[in-house]
């Protein structure tokens, strides 16, 4: 249950989020939080990550789909007591759905965050990548004691 309730924050705070940015900034526009460091800035990305494959809409949503499935069935397999390995699926699946919503609805990924050292992202592109530390780092010492 709380993994599911955490799985429905992040894609609620990912889209609630996106809403506003659209409904208040125009394309392109910057508002600076901390000046240089951290930037509110609309971007529309209808790519992969770092804009790769831009008229691949339809090709992401498929496999984000089949991702979807095949990650549903991955969590049935984790051995209790793996939480990093659970809280980091659930975090994968959610940011798939905050961006897989997007691309349904619009054709394009909504990004926000600014950092300026890194291609502007949002809540569920971060989920997605703690997950994904969560995951391999409860994987790589579960591989590990196994020896």
């Amino acid at each position: 249950m709380v993994l599911l309730l955490l799985g429905i924050g992040v894609v609620f705070a990912d889209q609630v989020f996106k809403y506003l940015v659209e409904s208040y900034l125009y394309l392109g526009q910057s508002i600076p939080v901390i000046p240089n460091i951290f930037h509110i800035t609309l971007l529309r990305n209808p790519g992969a990550i770092f804009g790769v494959m831009p008229n691949g809409r339809w090709f992401f949503i498929g496999i984000t789909i089949v991702s979807l499935a095949v990650m549903a069935l991955l969590m049935q397999e984790i051995p209790r007591g793996k939480n990093f390995m659970r809280v980091g699926l659930t975090l994968i699946i959610a940011g798939a759905l905050g961006n897989l919503i997007d691309r349904l609805r619009f054709g394009y990924v909504i990004d926000f965050l600014d950092v300026g050292f890194w291609p502007v992202f949002n809540i569920a592109d971060m989920a997605l990548v703690i997950g994904a530390v969560f995951f391999i780092y409860e994987y790589l010492m579960y591989s590990f004691k196994k020896e």
